[in-house]
């Protein structure tokens, strides 16, 4: 009777331990890098998204304020004393009085024509395209604006403590209809025509004027045409954001009045 041979099976095939282990790890650094580039790859993009953003709203905000200026009837030049009212949105908050003056505070202030010239004698409240009509830009601490307006009202804005020191730009605007005489117009000085009436928000994380590198935002020439310089900044809890960066100059424009004594 003959003896069947024992089969020898073959060893199965298979991972060490210390393969797992060694692949667990090379994965995991793979995986760690990759994580590391997508979040910087986002972080970059948010970065110029935001920075993005603060220009896209200086850019606005120069264009409004210059398409005004082209249209200037008259442009009151540095050391002239704007009293607009004693509001909350238009007192001059940096200073703690109700006065701005042009050249020394961030104030800028414009007379613009009718809107149908030729009929300013029958300027009235029922015919207000035959007035002349007063336009002032000016600037103040965000945190003032904050406290001028309720926080349920259309004009509010959300809190940002980080960015209270920051300024907003406001806009004034007032259709004279007291005035049939061009001769009659002068810098208001608490005129009750203007009284009861509020400021605008414009555009808000404005760069304050002092902050390095410093600027000036209105400035009036001899000729009465403005230049207009813009930094914007925005200070989170990671970084801060200025549009332009450090380093470049401000966004600035000049813009000429092209109708200094017409319309009248």
């Amino acid at each position: 009777m003959s003896r069947r041979r024992p089969v020898r099976r073959k060893a199965q095939a298979g991972f060490t331990l210390l393969e797992v282990l060694v692949s667990l790890l090379i994965l995991g650094v793979i995986s760690l890098a990759f994580i590391r580039i997508f979040s910087t790859t986002l972080d970059a993009t948010n970065r110029i998204t935001d920075r993005n953003e603060l220009l896209h709203e200086a850019q606005i905000a120069e264009q409004v304020i210059t398409s005004r200026v082209k249209l200037a009837w008259e442009v009151f030049p540095p050391g002239t004393h704007i009293y607009i009212n004693d509001g909350a949105t238009t007192r001059n908050h940096l200073a703690g009085s109700s006065t701005w003056v042009v050249g020394t505070d961030p104030m800028l202030a414009l007379i613009l024509p009718p809107k149908e010239p030729g009929k300013t004698n029958l300027c009235d409240a029922s015919h207000p395209d035959y007035c002349f009509r007063f336009f002032a830009y000016y600037a103040f601490r965000r945190s003032d604006y904050l406290s001028a307006v309720s926080p349920t009202s259309a004009e509010a804005i959300f809190p940002d403590p980080q960015n209270d020191a920051t300024w907003v730009i406001m806009e004034f605007r007032r259709t004279l209809t007291n005035i049939t005489d061009p001769a009659n117009i002068t810098p208001p000085n608490g005129d009750s025509i203007y009284s009861g009436v509020k400021g605008r928000l414009l555009v808000e994380y404005v760069q304050p004027e002092q902050e390095s590198p410093a600027y000036k935002i209105f400035t009036v020439q001899p000729d009465k045409s403005v230049d207009l310089a813009l930094r914007m900044v925005k200070h989170t809890s990671r970084r801060d954001y200025h549009s332009p960066k450090v380093g470049e100059p401000p966004l600035t424009i000049r813009s000429v009045p092209r109708n200094l004594g017409v319309g009248n």
